[in-house]
């Protein structure tokens, strides 16, 4: 059986992109504030379970037993990473023809597919390795690019805010230690996966909450287009790029995980050398 372990810098980039892509889409109209105050127990809730899903030290994940049972739920889970996948395309899709006028995604739909079907663990490890510097690189420029058009007194209206928060519940929180166990992701990593949702959430909402205001439901691109850095305008679309980049390797990522879940494990092919 190949070893899964290779996946743990992939995960957390994959939950984080689907955040994103979340908010640079939609968008939110609940204040940070008690976004942040619904959103913490429910962070929590997610964590905790996810811990109780390890399976204990020596036992191994769902994949590795036989029977009706297990093979049903992976069929379930299957379903699930395919309607992740669905989305990040879509979203991906989204972001390409309404930002950039483009159908690019559509273009590289086969390789991305290919790719994800064939690619070795350790290729998903080492790229998100570099994304995640290249996000924080262009995370920092569009906060940067903010300054000075911050209105702080936004974060105290004169109105008490209200709102429901429906958190998102992403399939890696659940389904990755009730898959691949202790090779897969550690407990303390995996709860951790919830607070990294609420993070994304919390930081767009803040934003948001201090430039326009609170109780504008804006999409998140506003956000971005509204960021200056001197002469260069724009910053927006550097940032997007660079998420395209995370959402389509997030893609061969679940891509990934479906031939985990669908090919037992002595029937998986060796993927491309590295």
């Amino acid at each position: 059986m190949e070893q899964t372990g290779s996946f743990r810098a992939a995960v957390p980039l994959s939950i984080l992109t689907a955040v994103l892509g979340q908010c640079i889409t939609s968008g939110s109209a609940m204040p940070a504030r008690l976004l942040l105050l619904q959103g913490f127990p429910m962070a929590l809730g997610i964590g905790l379970l996810s811990s109780c899903l390890m399976p204990a030290e020596g036992e191994e994940g769902l994949r590795s037993e036989t029977g009706i049972r297990p093979q049903l739920l992976c069929l379930l889970l299957s379903v699930w990473f395919g309607a992740e996948l669905w989305e990040t395309l879509w979203q991906a899709q989204q972001v390409c023809r309404e930002q950039f006028s483009s159908m690019a995604v559509l273009g590289v739909l086969p390789l991305l597919l290919w790719a994800g079907w064939q690619l070795k663990p350790d290729v998903f490890s080492r790229s998100a390795g570099v994304l995640w510097w290249a996000l924080a690189l262009a995370g920092l420029a569009c906060v940067g690019s903010l300054h000075g058009q911050l209105h702080w007194e936004n974060l105290f209206p004169a109105a008490e805010p209200t709102g429901n928060l429906r958190f998102p519940l992403y399939a890696e929180s659940i389904a990755w230690p009730l898959l691949f166990g202790k090779r897969g992701c550690t407990g303390r990593r995996c709860f951790q996966l919830p607070f990294l949702t609420l993070a994304g959430l919390f930081g767009f909402a803040l934003g948001q909450e201090l430039l326009f205001g609170s109780g504008r439901p804006l999409p998140g691109d506003e956000l971005l287009r509204a960021g200056t850095l001197g002469r260069v305008s724009r910053l927006d679309a550097a940032f997007l790029l660079v998420w395209l980049a995370a959402a389509l390797l997030r893609g061969c990522f679940l891509v990934r995980v479906l031939r985990e879940l669908l090919c037992r494990p002595e029937e998986q092919e060796k993927g491309v050398p590295e």
